[in-house]
């Protein structure tokens, strides 16, 4: 029996048209623009409250999620990979690709158990499982909020460090702008970074492997999202 509303209504098919109407902003909006990473927020807001994703308790399942995260991201208005409301709903075709890639995980994860399994015998000759041994990944919620958190510092850049790292080949080139092409949900190939820019992809590949790695690295440190060690 469908869960009614408070009107009366089937929330399934409210859900399924708030959805509907999220994602047709999104694909509509431009790449990049406020409009369509706040329509991406409010689609995982629901859907994550919706309960409608299959959930287990593995180690892998976090990563898992946010793989099929930015899967959506990346792919949401691809012509051959995205999302078709008109063979399935959004939760549904979320929660295939996130069973698709919990079964990716599932198998990497037991080759690497028949692989490594005679480097866990202890020398009582006892079994030593090596998920055991793995720290468990933070959670999908905590993952999505840095995320967001590092979206936003890219986007304000507040003290002026992203914009003023210009890459001294490219000027129109700087920190911030590759930041926020090559970071989800908007992540757009070299190829298509070089074509934009009429630049060499090699070489911007590397600067920003040089120079943007450097901030995202100073700015998890200075938020305490990693450890404050030599690179």
């Amino acid at each position: 029996m469908p869960q009614l509303g408070m009107d009366g209504g089937d929330l399934s098919q409210d859900l399924n048209q708030q959805l509907k109407v999220l994602v047709s902003k999104a694909c509509h909006s431009p790449v990049g623009s406020q409009e369509r990473q706040m329509a991406f927020a409010e689609i995982v807001r629901l859907v994550m409250r919706s309960g409608k994703l299959w959930r287990e308790s593995t180690a892998y399942y976090p990563d898992s999620l946010q793989e099929m995260w930015e899967y959506c991201f990346r792919y949401i208005d691809d012509p051959e990979k995205g999302y078709d409301p008109g063979v399935c709903t959004l939760t549904t075709w979320l929660d295939d690709c996130l069973k698709r890639t919990l079964r990716r995980y599932r198998d990497r994860k037991h080759r690497q158990q028949k692989r490594h399994m005679t480097a866990f015998i202890s020398d009582e000759g006892q079994f030593i499982d090596p998920t055991e041994m793995l720290v468990s990944p933070a959670d999908s919620h905590t993952a999505m909020r840095i995320w967001t958190h590092l979206i936003r510092w890219v986007q304000a850049d507040p003290d002026e460090k992203l914009r003023n790292r210009k890459c001294m080949r490219y000027p129109k080139i700087n920190a911030q702008i590759l930041l926020l092409k090559r970071l989800p949900p908007n992540e757009q190939s070299w190829d298509a970074i070089a074509a934009e820019f009429s630049a060499d992809k090699k070489y911007i590949a590397q600067w920003y492997s040089r120079y943007c790695n450097s901030f995202l690295r100073e700015w998890g440190r200075a938020e305490g999202y990693l450890e404050n060690v030599d690179d």
